[in-house]
């Protein structure tokens, strides 16, 4: 199957610098055969993107899918009270069609607002698969273990490692302790030994808050990331989501690390959690993407608020305006967060060679208008609505802003009752 893209503009993101140029796209199966003015080819289908900028899918490196049902939950607590008290009590009672559905809306709202991969963490991943697979989603998943709750979630993450870590599928399987606080040495490294066991990767939260690195001192008198270094977890490719309160010394640490960081910025705004000091991160060679966190805690999954959230909070932080470009933003959004998941051979640019997965943004807006810098435009003007067209892996997945075999209704309704069984008189 051929597909040819004409008149767009090509946002590329594998210059140090942006480049954007007018190009047609030729695209052979799931890759991209080549990237031209005016190709001339017989083709299968021919999309006219006429006023869009066509660019790499964003990555979201950090989320916890089934999670949508607690959009706007019992809202403004501090992190732990929010989960004991409001969060934990109701996914005790989550059942496997709730994780399905609820899983399925979260992977509807990422495509319609331009996200083509994410890397998920939470339980019932089995159900999250299902929706990730039907929706045509690019993903990696990761049942979630803590001292209390491991139980058969090795098994599972085998089983399903030897079906979906083979080179064409869109989903891979990773390991996934839930954090240092919530797991023993025991749990942290029963999880490395099952990456290096699988060949494949790990994902876990790391300095969140104030609270959790000094629970993590008082009970190891160690920070968390000399916690996890000492118990091996730095020796298989890592996902760190947060990284808030990253000392010199742990970036010592990390600067060898293969993965990286997944910046949740909205989450930790309004968990007041603190800002994480991406400059400096970055500056020290530590990869660092962008992710969204649960929409409990970040209310929505658009990765345009994303981008100019952390854009906003770098430069305050670092009291200048100069301190990260909107490009530096977009590429966190795109190449940066492929790297964190280690998934840049294949995705996060839009190269010959690589997956077909990119995104169309409607420019003829008046939002959008003038373009003085397109790069701009799209990090502290554009939105998730912005987005015309989504192609994963090849295929357009959503088309005109209209989802493609993909029922809308049918997912907001069954969300909407998972609701309100469970969440009316709690």
């Amino acid at each position: 199957m051929r597909k040819l893209i004409k008149n767009a503009y090509i946002l590329d993101m594998v210059s140090d610098v942006a480049d954007i140029r007018k190009s047609d796209i030729l695209i052979k199966d799931n890759k991209i055969e080549k990237i031209e003015r005016e190709i001339e080819e017989e083709v299968d289908e021919k999309i006219n993107a006429k006023n869009m900028i066509v660019m790499p899918g964003l990555v979201n490196t950090h989320t916890h899918l089934a999670m949508s049902i607690f959009r706007g939950y019992k809202d403004d607590r501090k992190l732990m009270d929010w989960l004991e008290n409001a969060i934990f009590p109701v996914e005790d009672k989550l059942e496997p069609d709730d994780i399905y559905w609820n899983s399925y809306l979260s992977c509807l709202e990422m495509i319609k607002s331009g996200t083509t991969t994410c890397n998920d963490m939470y339980f019932g991943m089995n159900k999250v698969i299902e929706a990730i697979e039907a929706t045509g989603l690019r993903a990696i998943v990761a049942w979630c273990m803590t001292d209390d709750a491991i139980g058969d979630k090795p098994e599972k993450t085998r089983e399903y490692a030897k079906k979906y870590n083979v080179p064409e599928s869109r989903i891979k399987i990773f390991t996934s302790p839930h954090a240092p606080y919530t797991c023993n040495p025991e749990t942290i490294k029963l999880c490395v030994d099952l990456a290096k066991e699988l060949h494949t990767g790990l994902h876990i939260h790391l300095s969140e808050t104030i609270d959790e690195e000094k629970t993590i001192h008082e009970k190891y008198d160690k920070r968390g990331a000399e916690y996890l270094n000492d118990l091996g977890v730095f020796d298989v490719p890592v996902i760190l989501a947060h990284g808030i309160y990253i000392s010199d010394s742990d970036i010592e640490i990390l600067k060898n690390i293969k993965g990286g960081i997944s910046h949740n910025p909205i989450s930790n705004c309004k968990l007041s959690s603190g800002i994480c000091d991406v400059v400096k991160l970055r500056k020290n060679g530590i990869n660092v993407g962008l992710g969204t966190d649960g929409i409990g805690s970040t209310t929505t999954l658009d990765m345009f608020e994303e981008m100019k959230t952390a854009a906003y909070l770098q430069k305050v932080k670092n009291k200048r305006p100069t301190s990260i470009t909107a490009y530096d933003i977009l590429k966190m959004a795109t190449i940066e967060g492929a790297k964190v998941l280690g998934m840049e051979d294949e995705i996060g640019t839009l190269e010959v060679g690589k997956k077909a997965d990119m995104i169309f943004i409607k420019t003829d807006k008046i939002h959008l208008c003038p373009d003085n810098d397109v790069c701009t435009n799209i990090v502290y003007s554009a939105n998730g609505a912005d987005v015309d067209s989504v192609m994963i892996d090849g295929k357009l997945i959503m088309q005109n802003r209209k989802m493609i075999n993909l029922n809308e209704k049918e997912v907001m309704r069954n969300v909407k009752k998972i609701a309100k069984r469970l969440l009316e008189h709690s």
